[in-house]
C-alpha cells in the first residue's frame, strides 16, 4: 500500500470530554481525524478549546507545509487531491450522489440537532456544562459557557432549527438518524464491506451521539437502531483502538 507524499500535519479540534474514546468532542474534528486514518496519513493533534485561533474562526483547522487551513470540507478536499489514492474510486455515480447527500444532511441539519439536544436543552444542559467545565479555568467558567451558551442558541435560531419546540428538533433528528439506518441496512459501512470517504462523516456525527451523554429521548432513540450502534462500535475498533 503506498503512502501519501504528505507533509506533518497538525489537527487543532476541540478536546475530548465526558470519557469518550474519541480524540475530539467536535464532530467535524472527528470526521477529519478519522477520514486520516481511514487514509493512514500520520497526524498530530492539538486540543484547540478556543476557535477563533483558527482561519475560520471554527474548528477544526490545521497546519500543513506552513499553511494554515480552516474548514473541514475545504481541508479534505485539498488532502484527498494530494493523498495519492481514492477509497471512493469504485462508487458508482448514484453512491457518490447518495454519499454528498448524507454528508449534507449530517453537516447542515443532523449538528444542528446534536447541538441543541447536547448544549441548549435544559435537561442535557446539567451535562453539557461538564464540557465547559473541563476546557475553562474555574475564575471563567460559568460566565463563558454561558455567554457561549447564548451565541449558540442565537446561532441555531438564525440557522432555523433553533426555531422550533423542543418536540419538533427531536422528531427532525429521528427522522435523520432512522433515514441512515435504512441506508446503512445490514452492511458492515455505508456502501458495503469497505470504508468509503462518507463513513469518516458518519462516524463522526453517529458516535458523538453514542458516547456523549444526553438526557434527550433522540440518544435513546439512536440507542434502540442496534445497526448504528454497532456501526459506531465496528469503527470505533478499526480505527481508534490500539
Amino acid at each position: 500500500m503506498s503512502q501519501p507524499t504528505l507533509g506533518p500535519i497538525t489537527v487543532h479540534s476541540f478536546a475530548p470530554a465526558w470519557g469518550i474514546p474519541v480524540p475530539t468532542c467536535s464532530p467535524f474534528g472527528l470526521k477529519l481525524i478519522t477520514w486520516l486514518k481511514m487514509y493512514e496519513v500520520p497526524h498530530t493533534m492539538v486540543a484547540a478549546n478556543d476557535p477563533r485561533k483558527g482561519p475560520k474562526g471554527k474548528c477544526p483547522w490545521i497546519e500543513i507545509d506552513g499553511q494554515t487551513i480552516g474548514d473541514s470540507e475545504l481541508i479534505l478536499e485539498l488532502l484527498k487531491a494530494r493523498v495519492g489514492r481514492d477509497l471512493d474510486s469504485g462508487l458508482t455515480a448514484e453512491q457518490k450522489a447518495t454519499a454528498l447527500a448524507v454528508r449534507r444532511m449530517f453537516d447542515e441539519h443532523y449538528h444542528q440537532v446534536w447541538e441543541h439536544q447536547l448544549f441548549i436543552d435544559d435537561a442535557a444542559w446539567v451535562r453539557g456544562q461538564e464540557f465547559f467545565n473541563a476546557a475553562l479555568p474555574p475564575v471563567v467558567r460559568v460566565l463563558v459557557r454561558n455567554l457561549i451558551r447564548h451565541d449558540l442558541r442565537k446561532q441555531l435560531h438564525a440557522r432555523g432549527v433553533g426555531r422550533h419546540k423542543d418536540a419538533d428538533i427531536i422528531r427532525m433528528g429521528v427522522a435523520d438518524l432512522d433515514a441512515t439506518a435504512a441506508l446503512l441496512g445490514d452492511k458492515q459501512y455505508f456502501f458495503g464491506d469497505a470504508p468509503t470517504d462518507i463513513d469518516a462523516t458518519v462516524f463522526a456525527f453517529l458516535a458523538l451521539t453514542r458516547y456523549t451523554p444526553s438526557p434527550s429521548p433522540l440518544w435513546s432513540h439512536f440507542r434502540g437502531l442496534t445497526n448504528l450502534t454497532a456501526y459506531c462500535d465496528r469503527v470505533l475498533e478499526r480505527y481508534f483502538k490500539p
